[in-house]
């Protein structure tokens, strides 16, 4: 099982570096997960889409991020 810590690990693992903590040291490092040593998936990398014209997000950013509700509003369960 794979956690946030499993990343750390892994470059920890990938260039041989001491644990951090001891969170770090007892987790997975995700080498079962990644193929470090096949050639890569292309030689080439893909085209991107176009980025969103910033004209079309105006309306969104406009608006602002809405209204908070009152403490206590909010449960959590």
């Amino acid at each position: 099982m794979h956690d946030h810590t499993s990343v750390l690990r892994l470059v920890e693992s990938k260039w041989n570096l001491p644990a951090l903590t001891y969170r770090d040291a007892a987790a997975d490092n995700m080498l079962d997960s990644l193929d470090l040593t096949g050639p890569p998936a292309f030689l080439t990398p893909p085209t991107l889409a176009a980025a969103p014209d910033p004209a079309l997000l105006a309306g969104c950013l406009s608006t602002g991020p809405g209204t908070i509700p009152p403490a206590g509003y909010v449960t959590t369960g």
